[in-house]
């Protein structure tokens, strides 16, 4: 899967997909740092690690929202 680039709250964001076990998952750099989103069968999306300043949860949430908005 490539490289794509979402927006969020007037900010751009690279999102870098990469398969972790029998799954999907993405690295976001936020810029204050580190999000990692997995895809899991019983709770959609989640960001499963940050750091090293973990970002506004807020944001996070927002990102993934954008992240699933992405794929239709």
């Amino acid at each position: 899967m490539e490289i794509f680039t979402i927006s969020v709250d007037g900010r751009r964001f690279e999102v870098k997909p990469f398969v972790k076990g029998y799954g999907m998952a993405f690295h976001v750099d936020t810029g204050d740092g580190l999000v990692i989103f997995e895809l899991d069968e019983e709770d959609g999306l989640r960001a499963i690690s940050q750091g090293p300043t973990p970002p506004d949860s807020a944001l996070v949430g927002r990102i993934a929202d954008a992240i699933v908005a992405h794929f239709g």
